[in-house]
């Protein structure tokens, strides 16, 4: 096996190779020089031309060494950072648009504190999140090289977004039927998690212990990998941020079927004027992602889908019928997400009368959910969907956690509600909880200070233990003893809150959560 060098960065490059099954890497040294990086590894072939809206095709090998000192391009999207009033621009694109952007998107980072290739040490494999419209693996609130320090491999991944990642259409359909349709993103990440399974132990990993971890909608493609059978026995644990899928029965269905997803991708190309998937297939990336936005309307409209086959059925469907791979797993969500949330894409109740229109959706339950809601007057109503039971984050993760502890899965849930600083007041805004994990709070224009600082060190600690042993307790990074995490059962109804230090929360479940709870896994 070849010695990674722990010489000075310039020094040594020659003992920072690895052969993969395509051929020999020269990697560089991180900013800390006991930290071996390769940037830009191809996964998969470019996804261009005939191989737009396919499955990823294996990566082309090549002869001599291959420089892995620079980034691979981002997926196709909305330029990042070019609007400077939006709050994205401000908090993880600080220098503005500077990116290389392709089509030819699929390539993985690694990052590693081996020192020889034989160390088996345990893996994370990150997929971004973005809406599955935006975002990239190296985006500023990643410190992939600090968590490598702390005796993990870290490896980033790139994947198709948008309309050239989750466009279904009937055509694409009738074109290839028995392939997975339209979960073309979700598809690179199954081909990347395939890849680090062959190739990581080239960088001292361990093939057999490679946790997945995602947030937002990175998260929700964590999920899928969890949930499909062909991801089965690639992952041994599994990180859920901003947060479990989860669909509570009261409320429409919100599952994302593939008759829908063509309806989408049909309206898309008629107002295009596509007449076939071979002049599709010939517009630039460019232009089919300004127009997706143009023709459709701002948002997120291709999302992955349930196609039968690689995604079978909705994440909670599989979670109810226990047709989830048995892993451990730590999830959880934000504090302030989960009121902003609620007020975002929840309906609008502020009288009885509208409560009672909600309280339908409980079928013959409905006197029921009044009575322990103890509505009596519209003020009552209007402040009742602000409580804990009726935020669909905190009360969904609970009832994840209950299912996970019914089946015999460990679980570790969590409440991030951290006192965020800066003149914008954010509060644990959607994504805030990633500073911490990922350990990267220096990289920020915020305000953070030493308690900040004290309480990154115990969250990231808490991940890189889970990727360690699928069970976060233990000591931090500079061997403090952390506060016992608990795995959720329904009995102890466990769940740690993230503000000023780690401690139990102080939510629980009480009448009205339990009674949405049950409702739902009764059904």
């Amino acid at each position: 096996m070849p010695r990674f060098s722990g010489k000075c960065k310039g020094e040594g490059m020659e003992n920072l190779q690895v052969t993969i099954e395509t051929g020999k890497l020269q990697g560089i040294h991180g900013w800390d020089p006991r930290v071996a990086v390769f940037k830009g590894i191809p996964y998969a072939a470019p996804p261009v031309g005939e191989l737009r809206w396919r499955a990823p095709q294996p990566a082309a090998g090549w002869e001599g060494v291959r420089m892995a000192d620079q980034y691979g391009p981002i997926a196709c999207q909305p330029v990042p950072g070019s609007n400077p009033r939006e709050f994205w621009t401000r908090e993880i694109h600080p220098t503005g648009p500077e990116f290389e952007m392709s089509e030819d998107c699929l390539y993985l980072n690694v990052y590693t504190p081996a020192r020889t290739g034989e160390e088996k040490l345990p893996v994370l494999m990150y997929i971004h999140g973005g809406g599955f419209k935006g975002g990239y693996p190296y985006e500023i609130e990643f410190d992939w090289e600090h968590m490598a320090e702390k005796g993990i491999v870290v490896v980033s991944i790139a994947y198709r977004l948008g309309v050239l990642g989750f466009l279904a259409h009937p055509w694409l359909s009738k074109e290839a039927p028995e392939d997975p349709k339209g979960n073309y993103g979700t598809l690179d990440q199954l081909a990347a998690l395939k890849w680090v399974k062959r190739n990581i132990a080239a960088f001292g990993g361990d093939p057999d212990r490679i946790t997945i971890a995602g947030q937002s909608a990175g998260a929700m493609s964590v999920q899928n990998l969890m949930t499909s059978p062909m991801a089965e026995g690639l992952m041994c644990g599994a990180i859920i941020e901003s947060s479990v899928t989860v669909a509570f029965a009261e409320k429409e269905d919100r599952s994302h079927p593939l008759e829908k997803a063509e309806r989408v991708g049909a309206e898309f190309f008629e107002k295009a004027g596509y007449c076939s998937l071979e002049e599709a297939r010939k517009m630039p990336a460019e232009e089919l992602v300004r127009l997706e936005d143009v023709l459709l309307g701002p948002g997120i409209h291709f999302e992955p889908a349930i196609d039968g086959i690689l995604i079978q059925e909705s994440n909670f469907d599989a979670y109810k019928k226990n047709h989830h791979h048995k892993i451990p797993v730590l999830a959880g969500y934000n504090r302030g997400e989960a009121e902003s949330f609620s007020r975002a894409f929840g309906k609008t109740i502020d009288t009885v009368a509208g409560l009672r229109e909600y309280a339908a959706g409980f079928g013959e339950k409905a006197e029921e959910f009044m009575r322990i809601s103890r509505v009596e007057n519209d003020a009552d109503a209007k402040a009742l969907f602000s409580c804990d039971a009726m935020l669909d984050l905190v009360a969904g993760a609970r009832m994840f956690g209950c299912l996970q502890s019914s089946q015999g899965r460990e679980t570790y849930l969590y409440e991030f509600d951290a006192d965020i600083p800066g003149e914008d007041q954010a509060g644990s805004y959607h994504g805030s909880e990633m500073w911490f994990a990922y350990d990267s709070l220096a990289r920020c224009w915020r305000p953070f200070t030493g308690r900040h600082y004290d309480l990154a060190r115990q969250v990231s600690s808490y991940w890189v233990n889970f990727v360690k042993n699928g069970n976060p307790n233990g000591t931090d990074a500079i061997g403090e003893e952390l506060p016992e995490w608990k795995s959720y059962t329904a009995e102890n109804d466990f769940v740690m809150e993230f503000t000023d230090k780690p401690a139990e929360s102080r939510v629980k479940i009480d009448p009205l959560m339990k009674f949405r709870i049950d409702d739902t896994l009764q059904r």
